[in-house]
């Protein structure tokens, strides 16, 4: 008999030496990316010396070949790391690599520490072979998910061009991909006809000259009578002083968990503009003031009042939002500029921030994620184009994984499936470096710093780590053929909370905490979703058991994390996020639900109340400051007067019916009293209003919101002899979900 055939190897190096589960993961498995270990994928065969043989590697480099020597035993693992570290070296010109591990001094050295410092030293090399910009990259390592190298291909030019079909073209970021199913990307196969095409263009210059001189004249053909762009953007920048606290709450804030902006470019050019506004471009005009329409809501010292249900400084960041929309919206989508990107993203995120066209937002994000795979953002600079400079495959590799994370969180809030899966994208995660460490002028990425260190990207590189999960489970839950299970949802659970205790301990700063916070609130939520569907079965017992507890844990947790933030913070990701909604109805929902069970196992129940009493106080501080959320606060509030009568049999429900109508009324009539002069009168707006202010406080029964408002009082459920609609005339937007049409779902 022959030889007995052995098993096709598919785990990498180190889980396979270590015996433990790989998931395969390009170009680094999760294992070795959080023990910073290299990670590799070698064919397994039982020769020692001997590289396995491909048909057509002949050509192929001296690098190549020794990456696909077989390991003969998994336990001499030093000889392998210090033949990889010298190999590395040498294909990267990095002299210094080899001099380094054959000193006199290394080989005295105990084998373990040799075979760390030689594992640090592997990754440190792969962290260039990854940053380098000058030329694409077209080893199995790095040619992304979903192109890996079959065995007898060759590593030359044509084999990159046979396992990649893909086209992007231009540079920088003017670029536009066309995928592997675009008719032209046959050219790539048939060099034939390119080579053709030149030698006919070749014959023709007068073709040339008439396409030269039409694009010199083709400005001519655009408006000519548009009112200047710049001064309009320059005119509508707040003082100085403002300005300066908008921008520092930005950056402590936002630019520490999604990453658009690069700070040492934006505020050299901040401080050129403050010398004289002509020095900037519009681009950074744009980016100004959407980075105010931020955060304008939420810092101290803006305008005071309202015009309608809407706060003066949401009027005001809608101004600035929509000036900076008027914008980008006459740029050029073909010749795409890094600030014209990232003034894109900014005005989603803006809108987000101020809940302009919520119902449109899913949409809004998508079409933004369109627009990011348009310009192959979703695929590796390095792979595809040598054209784009080292500082521009940062930024896209921030912009890309920014844009995933807006886009997930949109996805969940409206309760879709993933847009995209993860292998529809081959983008490397962003390095974990500060913004000074590289600028425009860089040619080579600096060592990534370990993420116990952090930065101001050391949020995207964690959540990068569990985003495939997330969409996993986004897919499943929002499926309308797929049912998740309670054994898929323990199984979720338990990698969620792996992740949840892998996640740095970053104290160092506000801008770490609140980074470290964000990156909590991500798991947590997910935690939330996946217990929900199981929350309220009795089939098991027991099953059931652990996936309340599971559940009230994550909602109390959320709660937790939001009472510990500052104001302002606290206020914009209750903005951006709905996880504090949903965790306030999943606890309320499951006191109330297990209150009467035999099973119930909080004995104090204080606390959780009053976890749910600060979150529905920061709900309405939202509409205070910003006058949206009206549909979040109003159930929180509700749930929350339901959860203190289930507590307190004794007392009557109508006593706490009357303090949730009274909590309400209230807010409607401080926002009546800082109603700002309306720009069209008599159109009967403020009539109307006050009608439903005088409307609720018959309805709460408090005689000092009667005194406030001056009006008598009313009967509690009235007597009209018509359906009594307490909320058809107020300033409240209470048409999110259409919750009073409820005769449509059979719980109610």
């Amino acid at each position: 008999m022959g030889q007995k055939r052995r098993r096709l190897a598919l785990s990498c190096v180190a889980c396979r030496r270590r015996k433990v589960k790989c998931d395969r993961t390009f170009p680094t498995c999760n294992r070795c990316q959080k023990g910073n270990v290299a990670c590799d994928y070698v064919a397994y065969t039982g020769k020692s010396d001997e590289p396995a043989h491909t048909p057509g590697s002949e050509g192929s480099s001296n690098a190549q070949r020794a990456r696909e020597v077989s390991v003969s035993s998994w336990a001499e693992d030093a000889n392998t790391w210090q033949a990889r570290a010298k190999l590395h070296s040498n294909t990267r010109s990095q002299p210094e690599a080899s001099a380094s591990i054959t000193t006199p001094s290394f080989a005295n050295r105990p084998p373990n520490q040799k075979l760390l410092e030689l594992q640090e030293r592997v990754f440190e090399l792969e962290t260039y072979v990854r940053a380098a910009g000058s030329r694409p990259v077209s080893s199995e390592k790095y040619l992304g998910m979903g192109h890996p190298i079959g065995p007898g291909a060759s590593q030359g030019k044509r084999a990159f061009q046979e396992h990649e079909r893909a086209l992007l073209r231009g540079k920088s970021f003017k670029t536009q991909y066309f995928g592997p199913s675009h008719p032209a990307g046959i050219l790539l196969q048939y060099e034939e006809l390119s080579s053709f095409v030149k030698t006919i263009l070749g014959h023709i210059p007068a073709l040339e000259k008439a396409r030269l001189a039409f694009k010199q004249n083709r400005p001519e053909l655009g408006r000519t009578l548009m009112p200047s762009q710049f001064e309009t953007l320059a005119s509508m920048v707040p003082d100085q002083k403002r300005t300066d606290a908008l921008v520092q709450e930005y950056f402590a804030t936002i630019e520490t968990t999604y990453r658009i902006l690069h700070m040492p470019t934006f505020f050299q050019s901040y401080k050129e503009f403050w010398k004289s506004s002509s020095n900037v471009s519009a681009p950074f005009l744009a980016q100004l003031l959407l980075i105010c329409a931020c955060v304008n809501s939420a810092v101290e010292g803006g305008p005071t009042g309202f015009r309608g249900r809407s706060s003066a400084s949401r009027e005001m960041s809608v101004n600035w939002l929509d000036c900076a929309e008027d914008w980008v919206d006459l740029q050029s989508q073909k010749h795409v500029t890094l600030e014209v990107f990232q003034v894109r993203t900014l005005v989603v995120l803006a809108k987000r921030l101020n809940c302009v066209k919520i119902k449109r937002e899913w949409t809004m994000t998508g079409h933004l994620l369109r627009l990011a795979m348009s310009s192959g953002l979703h695929r590796e600079p390095t792979v595809l184009s040598n054209r784009i400079s080292v500082f521009d495959q940062e930024m896209r590799r921030r912009l890309w994984f920014t844009i995933l994370e807006v886009e997930t969180q949109s996805c969940l809030d409206r309760g879709m499936p993933a847009t995209i899966h993860p292998f529809d994208w081959d983008c490397l995660p962003p390095l974990n470096i500060h913004d000074e460490d590289f600028d425009l002028m860089t040619e080579k990425m600096p060592p990534v710093r370990p993420m116990s260190e952090f930065t101001r990207t050391s949020f995207l590189c964690v959540a990068q780590q569990h985003l495939h999960l997330r969409l996993d489970m986004l897919s499943r839950i929002n499926s309308i053929k797929v049912c998740l299970e309670s054994g898929i949802a323990a199984e979720y659970d338990q990698k969620l909370r792996i992740f949840l205790d892998d996640i740095p301990p970053w104290r160092e700063n506000p801008s770490s905490t609140t980074a470290h916070m964000l990156s909590r609130l991500l798991l947590y939520e997910f935690l939330l979703v996946i217990h929900e569907p199981n929350s309220a079965s009795h089939d098991e017992q027991a099953q059931s058991f652990f996936t309340r507890a599971a559940r009230r844990n994550a909602a109390q947790n959320t709660l937790k994390i939001y009472t510990e933030m500052s104001q302002s913070v606290s206020r914009i990701f209750s903005n951006i996020r709905e996880d504090l909604f949903r965790a306030c109805l999943a606890l309320c929902h499951d006191i109330v639900a297990s209150k009467n069970a035999a099973d119930d196992w909080m004995q104090d129940s204080n606390l959780a109340v009053e976890m749910i009493g600060k979150a529905v106080d920061l709900m309405e501080a939202r509409i205070r400051c910003l006058g949206q959320g009206f549909h979040s606060f109003w159930l929180g509030a509700s749930a929350l007067g339901l959860l203190r009568a289930k507590l307190s049999p004794l007392l009557p429900m109508e006593e706490f019916t009357k303090q949730t109508a009274d909590r309400v009324s209230r807010l409607h009539v401080f926002m009546m009293g800082e109603q700002m002069a309306q720009q069209t009168p008599g159109s009967g707006f403020e009539e109307a209003a006050m009608s439903g202010a005088s409307t609720l406080v018959g309805m709460s029964g408090n005689p000092d919101s009667h005194q406030a408002s001056g009006q008598a009082d009313m009967d509690f459920f009235g007597n009209s002899g018509q359906i009594f609609n307490v909320f058809s005339d107020t300033l409240f937007d209470f048409d999110v979900t259409d919750i009073w049409n409820t005769g449509g779902y059979p719980q109610f």
